[in-house]
């Protein structure tokens, strides 16, 4: 097996929709100059991309071209290597059934595409200071309209 190269500061987007990508990175960068980011546009260019290094968080949308995020989160938490890899969902769908599936799938978090940047600013500075280590968030929840709300199955 290879040796991975790890980076805590490296965070990844996997969208397919380069709108999201540009107002992410734009927001990204407002909130965390230290942090890079890396954009990828479908799970299979993700999969790829995490055979050679382990980013510190990956934000992952649901419905992408090659594998979508479902099999995305199957195989990331398949491989010893990336099963504490901290994945935050990053989807447009408010679906009930998609955010269950989505915590079935063992992500950390389900995030609400926010419809404008001061949201997205609002989530990102409260996501990038979780500490995953910990098993945070030790709730399920997810959030959505500029608030954390609890999700219950």
């Amino acid at each position: 097996m290879k040796d991975l190269h790890n980076h805590k500061d490296h965070v990844v987007l996997a969208d397919d929709d380069p709108d999201h990508g540009f107002l992410f990175q734009r927001v990204l960068k407002q909130v965390a100059p230290e942090r890079f980011l890396t954009r990828v546009r479908d799970g299979a260019a993700l999969i790829e991309l995490l055979a050679r290094e382990v980013p510190g968080l990956v934000f992952l949308d649901l419905n992408m071209p090659c594998k979508n995020g479902y099999e995305c989160l199957e195989e990331i938490r398949y491989r010893p290597e990336l099963s504490d890899l901290p994945v935050v969902v990053y989807s447009s769908s408010t679906q009930m059934n998609d955010i269950q599936r989505s915590y079935i799938y063992k992500a950390d978090l389900y995030l609400v595409k926010p419809f404008n940047s001061y949201h997205l600013k609002n989530a990102l500075t409260s996501i990038l200071t979780m500490d995953w280590r910990r098993n945070y968030p030790n709730e399920r929840f997810y959030f959505i309209n500029n608030r954390f709300v609890p999700f219950t199955a």
